[in-house]
């Protein structure tokens, strides 16, 4: 059965409008708050660590570990209905640029953390609380490794998650808490954050895009410990240029925010003095091939290495893969439209065969190391693509500026594995399978070592690299896991 195109605004249930809530930073301001200092500088901690590309033997090769069902409304252990928007790798403070074994997950009104090693749920935060409604489900978020200090010595692990009534929450998972909420549209109460980023060269600084296609800058600032006294500043405000912000991504080489829309691809270039100065940033956009008329819905982005952007049109069945050098290079200002253009044509990309599904809202996974790309389809299956050789070379291909090679297959389609979930024949309610299973999003482990996987009838599927073990007794495929709860502060 078919859902259709799926709008993140239409799963949050109406509610009465919410009553003001003080916001900290340039919006307090108009009450008299003083603004803390803000450093308009690159952190002097950053380095780009960007990974010498390593081949995985077997990339295709993975299989079903743990799927587990932790974001279940009222603990209901047979809610199928839940949908898990988001899951990322929490980045290994003591080796940057790697990833620890503790993947984030955010779904419904909770943020969950799963070590992927055993399927241990480590944490859990609920929104479900006094202080919030029914209606504040998570669709966005994004960790950031804060320095405490200037060069970087000592550091913590920031998890930011946000969602409907643009909340935006702040976890310090290490030590089980949210030490903060902030809203970045006070004054509405149907606002809603779709896309959360760090910039990578300012550990504080989020981006947050909304779906009225309006891209917010705050500096989240560095909490005192062990308090947590912190307060958040606003920046800028990027003027909507499209619908829906979907993703967002960065380029560190070229200091490019790109932010993939509802209408278009687009890409601003983010000057730090410009910031401070209050000043508009330059925008272009990237114009990607048409298919059928259907438009351009950009309803996924990511950046496989620095320099390479995947991206994937809604209804196109297929991801393209460009280098953001060769088209900067080929960008000319439109006069009719008044900004700067590029034309990626087909001839500048490597074209990955995907499903023709009419869903939306299937985010891919990148490896940057292996250059492993995973994208899950709406039934249920996650289709693996190994783009080792084309990037560095070994295979000639326009991402090193050779000629256009015909449309890549992917290595592997992993499909969804036959469960057997006593919850849900226990309530009598449908097989999971019944219903189109949509893969919302995809991460990898540095190394692609595993795939986890979020879907739309609120499971987390946990994927291993290398081939399945043949075992005595099988274990339960759907398992519940004690939860250690997050303090609110």
């Amino acid at each position: 059965m078919s859902q259709g195109v799926r709008r993140r605004g239409d799963m949050a249930e109406k509610t009465k409008a919410a009553k003001k809530q003080k916001v900290t930073g340039k919006v307090s301001a108009i009450n008299g708050t003083p603004q803390r200092k803000v450093d308009y500088h690159f952190d002097p901690s950053f380095k780009l660590r960007e990974p010498k590309v390593e081949k995985v033997e077997g990339s295709g090769d993975f299989h079903p570990v743990y799927f587990l069902r932790t974001h279940s409304k009222n603990n209901d252990p047979a809610d199928v209905q839940t949908q898990i928007w988001q899951c990322s790798f929490e980045p290994d403070m003591r080796r940057p640029g790697s990833n620890t074994s503790i993947v984030a997950t955010c779904g419904g009104s909770s943020v969950c953390f799963i070590n992927v090693l055993d399927g241990e749920v480590v944490l859990k935060y609920n929104r479900s609380t006094k202080t919030a409604t029914a209606g504040e489900n998570l669709y966005a978020q994004v960790w950031s490794t804060i320095p405490l200090d200037d060069l970087g010595l000592k550091t913590i692990n920031v998890l930011a998650a946000a969602g409907a009534r643009s909340t935006v929450l702040l976890i310090h998972p290490d030590a089980g808490v949210c030490y903060q909420m902030f809203r970045t549209v006070p004054s509405k109460a149907a606002a809603v954050v779709c896309a959360l980023l760090f910039h990578p060269k300012k550990a504080t600084w989020l981006f947050c895009g909304h779906e009225d296609g309006q891209i917010q800058l705050w500096d989240i600032g560095t909490p005192t410990l062990p308090g947590y006294e912190v307060s958040q500043v606003h920046l800028l405000t990027i003027p909507q240029v499209a619908r829906d912000v979907y993703n967002l991504a960065f380029s560190c080489t070229h200091d490019l925010l790109i932010a993939g829309c509802d209408g278009g691809l687009y890409a601003w270039k983010v000057d730090l003095q410009k910031i401070e100065a209050n000043e508009r940033l330059e925008r272009m956009e990237f114009v990607l091939p048409e298919v059928d008329g259907n438009g351009s819905v950009l309803d996924s982005i990511a950046m496989l290495r620095d320099d390479l952007l995947a991206a994937k049109c809604a209804l196109h069945g297929q991801i393209y893969v460009f280098s953001v050098s060769r088209a900067l290079g080929a960008a000319k200002y439109n006069k009719n439209r008044g900004q700067l253009q590029s034309e990626v044509k087909n001839s500048m990309m490597v074209s990955l065969r995907w499903s023709d599904t009419d869903n939306y809202y299937m985010n891919m996974g990148v490896d940057p190391r292996s250059c492993v790309l995973v994208c899950g389809d709406d039934k249920g299956a996650l289709w693996v693509y190994d783009l080792a050789d084309l990037v560095t070379g070994k295979v000639s291909s326009p991402l090193t500026g050779g000629s256009p090679i015909a449309q890549q297959e992917p290595v592997k389609i992993l499909e969804w594995p036959e469960l057997e979930d006593a919850e849900v024949e226990k309530a009598r309610k449908l097989r999971l399978d019944t219903y189109d299973i949509v893969v919302d999003k995809c991460a990898i482990s540095y190394g692609a070592q595993h795939v986890v996987a979020v879907t739309s009838n609120n499971m987390v599927c946990i994927w291993r690299h290398g081939k399945e073990e043949e075992e005595e007794e099988e274990e339960e495929p759907v398992k519940k896991k004690e939860e250690k709860k997050v303090d609110g502060k």
